[in-house]
């Protein structure tokens, strides 16, 4: 499978929506998948196949029964470990918010390198604003990084909402960076005291209980080590940038130029990431 954004898939695609999805998450963290869920995942059944099952109300057995997997695959299967893909699907199962066949169907039309549904979301957002059109790739690409930043360093899925709703600055706390160069990117977070502070312990694997100093460099460590990454790949296409550095407040939101705020839902909560072109100013 080419990219890491099942949920996000799942969001564009409609089988998710913002009402569900800061349910589902914490859910699909430790959701079990069973067998068919897993043949699912890895194609080792047939469109029909899924249709039988999805009748059956034993569908394991008559997984089983029906031979509709070898042993190797069935042992194979059970030494699997499920990735969070398959968590998702299992917790939608679950839930019921998706049966069988639509599953099936979205494990079918996801397994596609030429999917970005991080970038197609940004690209959306962007949209609604005519003279931002020139930035749509810039912050398409930077937000698909910061999703897969927060797979890897805070070990969550992660999907972006169209709408940055309830951006209510009281209680909050803010971490911003610029970049400058042949391009000029500036990128802020922006979470409920909270929040902040689960991200911080989080990223740091430190037992942090107090929103300190501490807590706050975490978090614009973070910022920074994403955004070196970030210099460092586009410098593979001759692109020249520096880092500022990080800046951080409390209880006010940022002002800058081609400005968006995404909402992003992660397993433990919400928060906002600003995108802009040019330093903020708050």
């Amino acid at each position: 499978m080419g990219n890491r954004y099942f949920s996000q898939y799942l969001l564009n695609a409609g089988v998710l929506d913002a009402g569900n999805i800061s349910d589902v998450m914490p859910k699909s963290a430790h959701a079990v998948p069973q067998l068919h869920i897993l043949a699912m995942q890895q194609h080792l059944l047939s469109e029909s196949q899924v249709e039988e099952l999805s009748t059956a109300d034993d569908v394991v057995k008559t997984l089983e029964e029906a031979k509709m997997l070898s042993d190797a695959q069935i042992e194979s299967l059970k030494n699997t470990v499920p990735g969070r893909d398959a968590r998702v699907a299992q917790t939608l199962l679950d839930e019921h918010i998706a049966d069988l066949k639509t599953i099936e169907r979205c494990f079918r039309e996801y397994d596609n390198d030429e999917l970005h549904p991080i970038k197609d979301t940004v690209k959306k957002i962007v949209s609604k604003y005519e003279e931002m059109n020139p930035v749509a790739d810039i912050y398409g690409e930077y937000t698909e990084m910061f999703v897969g930043a927060l797979q890897r360093f805070m070990n969550t899925d992660a999907v972006v909402l169209t709408e940055a709703t309830d951006l209510d600055f009281a209680g909050t706390r803010i971490v911003s960076q610029s970049m400058g160069g042949q391009l000029s990117l500036a990128v802020a977070v922006l979470a409920k005291n909270q929040m902040f502070l689960e991200m911080a312990r989080r990223y740091s694997g430190e037992d942090l209980t107090e929103l300190d100093e501490l807590a706050e460099d975490s978090l614009a460590e973070f910022i920074n080590v994403l955004n070196g990454l970030y210099i460092v790949n586009l410098s593979g296409r001759d692109l020249d940038m520096d880092l500022d550095m990080p800046r951080s407040s409390q209880d006010v939101g940022p002002t800058a130029s081609n400005l968006i705020a995404m909402r992003i839902v992660t397993d433990f909560g919400s928060f906002v990431i600003y995108l802009a072109e040019d330093e903020f100013i708050y």
